[in-house]
C-alpha cells in the first residue's frame, strides 16, 4: 500500500508540474503576442505556439484536477487504514488530511465536471502528435519494454475511441467519457514518467509500476466500454425506484 501511494504521488507530481509548465507558457505567450500586436510587429509563429499551449492547457487543467484530487482521497483513505483506529483520532494528522482531501474532488468543479471538460479534447485526440513523437524516441534498456506497454495502452484507447464514435450515440459517449479520459491520462502520464526515467535512473521503478498498473486498469476500462456495461442506463427509471 505504501509503495502504491508513493508511486501515485510521484506520478501526480509529474503531471501537475507538466500542466503548470504549459499554463505558464500559455500566459507568457499571451503577453508577448499582445505586445507584438500593439507594436504592429509580426507574431504569426508565436500565435501558433499560443494556440497549441491554449489547447493543451484546456485538457490538462481538468485532467490534473481530476487525477490529483481523486488520488488524494485514495491516498488518505489508505493512510487512515494503515494507521488503524489511532489514525481516526485527533492525535494523528491523517484524520485532518482525510477531511481536507474530501473537498478537493468537489470544489471548483466535481470530478464528473472535470471529465466533461476534458472529454472533447480526449475524443479529438489532441496529444496524438506528441504520442507519435514519444513512440519514436530512443529509450534505454528495460524502458523499451515499458514503451511497448504504453503502445498497447494506446491501441486499447484507439480501439475504444473508435467503438464509441461508431456508436453515434451521444448518451453512450457521455457515460463512456470517464473511461476514455482515464485511458488518455494513463498514456500521457506514462510517457511523462518514461521520459523522466530515461534521464534519471531512480525514476525507473516509478515508471515501471505506474505503467504496468495502468495496463491492467486500461483493460478494465476497455471492458466497461465494449461489454455494454452502460446499457443499464436505459433502464435507470426502473433500477432507481
Amino acid at each position: 500500500m505504501l509503495i502504491d501511494m508513493r508511486v501515485t504521488l510521484e506520478a501526480n507530481r509529474t503531471l501537475f508540474y507538466n500542466s503548470s509548465v504549459w499554463l505558464d507558457r500559455k500566459e507568457s505567450l499571451e503577453i508577448i503576442v499582445e505586445k507584438l500586436k500593439a507594436e504592429k510587429k509580426p507574431f504569426a509563429e508565436l500565435n501558433e505556439q499560443l494556440k497549441e499551449a491554449s489547447k493543451f492547457t484546456a485538457i490538462l487543467t481538468p485532467i490534473t484536477k481530476y487525477v490529483c484530487s481523486e488520488s488524494a482521497n485514495k491516498i488518505c483513505y489508505d493512510a487512515l487504514q494503515i494507521h488503524g483506529g489511532t489514525g481516526y483520532m485527533h492525535e494523528f494528522n491523517i484524520e485532518r488530511l482525510s477531511r481536507d482531501a474530501r473537498i478537493t474532488n468537489i470544489y471548483e468543479g466535481t470530478s464528473q465536471l472535470q471529465i466533461v471538460a476534458a472529454a472533447g479534447s480526449v475524443i479529438n485526440n489532441v496529444f496524438a502528435e506528441y504520442f507519435d513523437k514519444w513512440e519514436k524516441k530512443e529509450y534505454k534498456g528495460s524502458l523499451i519494454q515499458l514503451l511497448n506497454v504504453l503502445k498497447e495502452i494506446r491501441e486499447i484507447f484507439n480501439d475504444c475511441l473508435k467503438y464509441v464514435k461508431d456508436k453515434k450515440d451521444a448518451n453512450f459517449q457521455d457515460v463512456a467519457s470517464k473511461d476514455l479520459v482515464d485511458l488518455y491520462s494513463y498514456i500521457y502520464i506514462g510517457y511523462l514518467l518514461l521520459n523522466e526515467a530515461n534521464e534519471e535512473q531512480r525514476k525507473i521503478f516509478t515508471a515501471r509500476r505506474y505503467i504496468l498498473n495502468s495496463l491492467a486498469k486500461a483493460r478494465q476500462n476497455a471492458e466497461a466500454i465494449k461489454n455494454e456495461l452502460y446499457s443499464d442506463i436505459l433502464h435507470a427509471d426502473t433500477i432507481l425506484i
